[in-house]
């Protein structure tokens, strides 16, 4: 145990499993191509015109508010990373997952922790339903992870502040202000999570008797602003919100539990460990910041249940904030005695963690090599100056390829949308999958 305490505390063990993570990743976002919804962001929503320009980006975005959703500040990025090369994103993504990791581990108060370093990149690699598409997929991963990054980030001084009473400078509250504003117009339920937590922390200080800083009430109001612009887009009425009748929203409901379920080992763990957190004299205020960040799991999980649709990649937040409330009581639980348990729950996860690294890594280089060979035959026959191209739609065989569930070529319809803009990126008049 004291050989594992001091690997445990080791800060070049714990950059070892960040580098491993870092370069995992990028491996893994290079051998992923473009796939649906990317053709698509590779044209401006206001004339189809393609995008080559960052003056094309705000008009585009403005007609996106009508047509699509309020969600310009993600899909502007998304367009932004498209005009550039690949490799940038793939790049700048693998290190925006690192930062993910650390900022859980930041919440948790664990710096260096090797053991939950690991761990939580295991949960992630191993929970995450649409893996693909939340983490390599370009279109996905600036939706859901960088929205993961951003959420935690906004969350990090709310923590500190409850914590251990941490104050922000006046030129940090201010930037934070501007920040919240933009972190809420991001994701719609991020930020429901987001506001849920900032509310269960205003009213755990006041029953304290202790007195929120201004700069938390301003941070709150800024981010229900960019909330409301994001919410009151044309668009979100039409293509977004579910049908309100009682018995549509109680089948989205019951859907959206059976999503939440699929983190069933983080559910158990989480009760087990705050009762050996209650029995072992954990500081009080981690196990209600542990608590809050439940809270926001929950917020930002079952508001889904609104919308006309969930998807795997949808339950990420919830992922990210429950993963985080169990560090939150996994790092004094480790230092109270309690290592055995966990170090044995850790070793189970990165087991499990390295029979699924394999078989989704072989899966991405898979498909990879199958789309690749279609996009080189599309260019070819393009350049031969054929105007109709056929070609053999791909399948996944795990949810580690961002292929999994996406529409990559619809097989009847040449007409549909993946087939048109797919068309219109390669120049030619239709693509026909088979």
């Amino acid at each position: 145990m004291q050989t594992l305490k001091r690997l445990n505390r080791s800060r070049a063990a714990a950059l070892l499993v960040l580098a491993f993570a870092f370069l995992l990743l990028f491996f893994c976002a290079h051998e992923t191509d473009l796939v649906a919804d990317d053709y698509r962001y590779c044209f401006s929503y206001l004339d189809d015109s393609r995008m080559v320009s960052l003056s094309q980006i705000i008009p585009s975005m403005a007609a996106h508010r009508l047509r699509m959703n309020g969600r310009v500040l993600a899909h502007a990025l998304v367009q932004l990373m498209l005009m550039l090369p690949k490799t940038v994103f793939d790049l700048l993504n693998a290190l925006l997952f690192v930062a993910l990791v650390w900022l859980i581990c930041r919440l948790a108060d664990a710096r260096p922790n090797a053991l939950l370093v690991s761990a939580v990149f295991g949960c992630l690699w191993l929970l995450q339903p649409d893996f693909g598409q939340v983490f390599l997929w370009l279109t996905g991963a600036v939706n859901y992870l960088w929205c993961g990054v951003v959420c935690l980030l906004w969350l990090l001084p709310w923590a500190r502040a409850y914590r251990r009473g941490a104050a922000l400078s006046p030129g940090r509250q201010a930037a934070f202000v501007l920040f919240s504003l933009l972190a809420g117009a991001y994701s719609e339920n991020a930020t429901v999570a987001m506001v849920a937590m900032g509310l269960a922390f205003l009213l755990l200080m006041l029953l304290e008797k202790r007195r929120p800083p201004l700069w938390m009430l301003l941070s709150l109001a800024a981010a229900l602003a960019g909330f409301l612009y994001m919410m009151l887009a044309p668009a979100e009425s039409v293509n977004k919100s579910a049908d309100m009748r009682l018995p549509v929203l109680v089948q989205n409901f019951l859907e959206t539990g059976r999503y939440y379920l699929r983190f069933w080992p983080l559910l158990l763990c989480f009760p087990l460990f705050y009762i050996l957190a209650r029995r072992r004299g954990v500081e009080k205020r981690t196990r209600l910041f542990s608590l809050v960040l439940l809270f926001g799991s929950l917020s930002g999980h079952f508001v889904l249940g609104f919308a006309m649709y969930t998807a795997g990649r949808s339950t990420f937040i919830a992922l990210v904030l429950l993963l985080t409330a169990n560090a939150v009581l996994f790092v004094p639980l480790f230092e109270a005695g309690s290592k055995r348990l966990l170090s044995a729950l850790c070793a189970l996860c990165l087991v499990f963690t390295g029979c699924a690294l394999v078989f989704g890594v072989k899966d991405i280089v898979r498909t990879h090599g199958l789309l690749q060979y279609n996009e080189d035959f599309i260019a070819a026959r393009a350049a031969e100056g054929e105007r109709v191209v056929e070609v053999y739609r791909p399948y996944a065989e795990t949810r580690y390829s961002a292929l999994e569930g996406l529409s990559y070529l619809n097989t009847e319809d040449p007409g549909d949308w993946p087939n048109v803009y797919m068309a219109k990126y390669y120049g030619v008049d239709a693509i026909i999958g088979y």
